[in-house]
């Protein structure tokens, strides 16, 4: 089993692919590798693919320490462990937490970007302003401590599920969610809703960009994703129909063929041939 030690906690990890530009996907909030199942075929016979489990999320290290889950602190993982394979120029995609993730590297590292792709994701996470989201949270928490994960996992869900999401991939998500570190399943939603953004950065953002998102998405998240597109200077958009907030598990043809084009217009672009 690929692990690495990186900033002190121990990462599991996946490459696949043997040739081609590196690519790098980020799972989101109680996410896993397993996010990117239909990617990895698709995407590793043409490019050299990493994913890893987020600190605290599948079967990477859960520190105790609620604070150790900042944005910034799991973007210095991921940026840490594609050095730590051997990967000096990327293309990265985050999804939801993760797109927060790869926003702080894309302002901090863009010379290390072929390309960023942001999908279903916000420049803020305002998580703690809605007292909807409020309340559920406190619920959500107050379980996690009184009886455990496995009562979080079972909780009715607010939204039904989208329309092309397979039910046993429902049960798959319930079932990671019962295994998951309540350390990590506070800390890390503590540490989203804590950070700051990158609406006063991502005007600065020179690395070619897709917004992606669903079009069922919650609509928080689909004006986000608008809000991204008007802050980052060029980038593109593509929006996957009959989907909510998983495109790339709902309707994964739809979502790897826009993927798909966005990084082969990169790549045969004047800047991604001098990259090259």
């Amino acid at each position: 089993m690929p692990t690495a030690a990186i900033n002190g906690v121990d990462l599991y990890y996946e490459l696949h692919g043997d040739s081609g530009e590196p690519l790098v996907l980020v799972h989101g909030y109680t996410g896993d590798i397993s996010d990117w199942r239909h990617q990895i075929p698709e995407f590793s016979r043409t490019h050299r693919v990493l994913i890893l489990d987020l600190r605290g999320h599948g079967r990477s290290q859960a520190p105790p320490d609620r604070s150790a889950y900042t944005v910034p602190q799991m973007s210095q993982d991921v940026e840490a462990l594609a050095e730590h394979v051997g990967l000096d120029r990327y293309h990265l995609l985050g999804h939801s937490m993760g797109g927060a993730v790869v926003q702080e590297i894309a302002v901090r590292s863009p010379q290390k970007l072929l390309s960023l792709t942001l999908q279903d994701t916000a420049h803020r996470f305002n998580l703690n302003a809605d007292p909807l989201i409020a309340a559920w949270r406190d619920l959500r928490f107050r379980l996690a401590e009184t009886e455990g994960m496995a009562a979080v996992a079972a909780m009715e869900q607010p939204l039904p599920p989208p329309p092309h999401m397979p039910a046993e991939r429902l049960e798959e998500t319930k079932d990671r969610l019962s295994r998951m570190s309540v350390d990590a399943f506070i800390g890390s939603w503590n540490g989203l809703a804590a950070w700051e953004g990158t609406e006063g950065g991502a005007h600065n953002i020179e690395t070619p960009t897709l917004i992606i998102y669903g079009d069922l998405d919650v609509p928080l998240l689909i004006k986000a994703s608008l809000k991204l597109a008007q802050l980052i200077p060029d980038a593109a958009v593509e929006v996957i129909p009959e989907t909510g907030h998983s495109p790339q598990w709902e309707r994964p043809a739809l979502f790897n063929a826009a993927l798909r084009r966005f990084l082969e217009q990169v790549t045969a672009s004047p800047l991604g041939q001098q990259l090259a």
